[in-house]
C-alpha cells in the first residue's frame, strides 16, 4: 500500500508515480471504463508498459477534467511504448522483459558511448560504427535493392533512423542475408526499435514523435517518413477476416461491459432526456411542415 501519490499529465495518460518506488499510467476507453499498466524509467525516456488491468472508471468528459488538471509529465524527456521495441539478443518485444521488473530503480540505463569501429547484425539490419561514432543500418528493401540509414542511441537503446538511401543496383537477397550471417550480433545497447517509436514530452505537442525533430547536422540528404523494417503484406481476405474477428470482439467486449458495469444506469439521465428532445425536435418539425402545406393549399385556391 502506497501512501504518497503524485498525478501526472502525459497526452491521454495519467502517470501515478507511488512513493518515488513506482510509476503507474492510466488511460480511458469507451463506455466509462480505463485501463492501467506500470511504467519504467529508463535514463531519459519514460517506458510505458503493458496493460495490467482494466476495470470501470469515469466517462470521457469527466476524465478529460480530471487529466487537464494534473501538471505535465516533465521526469523525462521522451516517452516510447514498450510493445514498439524490441530486446537485444532475445529480439523478443520489451513488454515480457518489463513484466519482471518491480521498481523503477531497476530500469536505470546510462547514455551509450560507443567509440569502436565495427559492423554488427540486428536482426535483418547489418549495423556500422564508424570512426567518427555515427552509427548506420542497411538491409534489403524492395526489389533486392540494399537501403540505408542513420542511428541514434538514447539512454541506451538504439534507434533505427529513416532510409536516406538506396543502391539502384539490385543485390542477392540470399547473398547479403549470408554476409549477414557471419557478422558478430549487436550488444552495444539494451533494447532497439524505430526512431518514430520515441515521442517529445511536451504540453503544446504530446504525442509529437522523435522524427519531426531529429536532423543531425551531418544528414544533407531528404529524410523521407518511411519506416525501414519490412513486414510481409497480408492478404485482402486475411485482412477482412482479421477485421471481423476484431469488430466481433469489440462488440462482444462492450455488451458484457454494459451488462457488468450497468452502465445504463450511469447514462439513463441523458438518455431520457435526449430522447424527450429529439420527440419535440420531431413535433416541431412536423407543425412547421403541415403550417406550410396548409399556405399553400390556401394560395392554390385563391389563384384558381
Amino acid at each position: 500500500m502506497f501512501i504518497n501519490e503524485i498525478k501526472y499529465r502525459l497526452g491521454e495518460f495519467i502517470i501515478i508515480e507511488h512513493s518515488g518506488v513506482l510509476l503507474t499510467w492510466v488511460t480511458h476507453i469507451a463506455l466509462g471504463a480505463q485501463r492501467s499498466g506500470r511504467c519504467f524509467i529508463v535514463g531519459n525516456i519514460l517506458l510505458i508498459g503493458p496493460l495490467d488491468r482494466e476495470a470501470a472508471g469515469f466517462l470521457k468528459l469527466e476524465f478529460h477534467e480530471h487529466l487537464m488538471k494534473l501538471p505535465p509529465w516533465d521526469k523525462t524527456r521522451y516517452y516510447c511504448f514498450a510493445s514498439s521495441l524490441r530486446k537485444v539478443g532475445t529480439e523478443e518485444s520489451l513488454e515480457s522483459y518489463l513484466t519482471e521488473q518491480l521498481f523503477i530503480d531497476k530500469m536505470g540505463m546510462e547514455s551509450v558511448n560507443i567509440t569502436a569501429p565495427g559492423t554488427f547484425r540486428l536482426d535483418r539490419y547489418k549495423i556500422n560504427v564508424g570512426e567518427n561514432s555515427i552509427i548506420s543500418w542497411q538491409t534489403i528493401g524492395e526489389l533486392n535493392r540494399t537501403i540505408g540509414g542513420r542511428c541514434f542511441t538514447e539512454s541506451g537503446i538504439l534507434f533505427i533512423g529513416p532510409k536516406e538511401n538506396e543502391l539502384d543496383e539490385a543485390q542477392s537477397r540470399k547473398i547479403f542475408l549470408n554476409e549477414l550471417k557471419l557478422l558478430p550480433k549487436w550488444d552495444k545497447t539494451f533494447a532497439w526499435g524505430n526512431y518514430g517509436s520515441l515521442r517529445i514530452c511536451e504540453e503544446s505537442k504530446p504525442r509529437k514523435s522523435y522524427k519531426a525533430i531529429w536532423k543531425p547536422e551531418y544528414m544533407k540528404t531528404y529524410v523521407t517518413n518511411k519506416r525501414p523494417f519490412l513486414h510481409r503484406q497480408e492478404s485482402r481476405k486475411e485482412r477482412n477476416s482479421a477485421l471481423k474477428v476484431l469488430v466481433f470482439d469489440w462488440l462482444k467486449t462492450t455488451w458484457h461491459r454494459i451488462v457488468d458495469w450497468k452502465v445504463w444506469g450511469r447514462l439513463a439521465g441523458l438518455i431520457i432526456a435526449g430522447t424527450f428532445f429529439g420527440f419535440r425536435l420531431f413535433m416541431f418539425i412536423i407543425e412547421k411542415l403541415l403550417f406550410l402545406s396548409q399556405r399553400i393549399i390556401e394560395r392554390f385556391r385563391k389563384h384558381r
